[in-house]
């Protein structure tokens, strides 16, 4: 006879994806980047630009595993659709970042308008992502 788990957290419906060892100073050198990059532009706030910070370094990481995935032998017809529908969506949650980054300097440095700050960081955070430090 078995027990029932009755108490306690449930089983994660998915697995989500982590760092790997081999992952961890790629995401720290992205993350120091990306903090200079806000820290240049003024208005960086630890304890709210954070997060995003996080999101974008994790996720750039993410995207280069997959596009190595895509250029490998193992990718067939069928898991390439799934893998290159996973890339869009990490690219939104990429560009929604930004647009909070963006959102909460503006609401911090009020001689620049959301639009500009968000074209600006954009520009100069896929600077960063494909070249490293800023």
């Amino acid at each position: 006879m078995q027990l029932k788990n009755v108490g306690g957290p449930a089983a994660p419906v998915r697995k989500i994806p982590r760092l790997l060892r081999k992952d961890v100073g790629e995401y720290e050198r992205t993350c120091a980047a990306i903090i200079k990059v806000l820290e240049k532009l003024g208005g960086y706030e630890p304890a709210i630009d954070d997060i995003h910070v996080t999101v974008i370094a994790r996720i750039t990481i993410y995207l280069k595993r997959i596009e190595s995935f895509v250029d490998s032998a193992q990718a067939t017809e069928d898991t390439y659709s799934s893998v290159t529908d996973s890339q869009l969506k990490m690219a939104k949650m990429i560009q929604n970042a930004i647009t909070q980054l963006a959102l909460n300097r503006s609401d911090r440095i009020r001689n620049q308008t959301q639009a500009g700050l968000e074209s600006e960081l954009r520009e100069k955070l896929e600077w960063v992502l494909k070249n490293g430090e800023p």
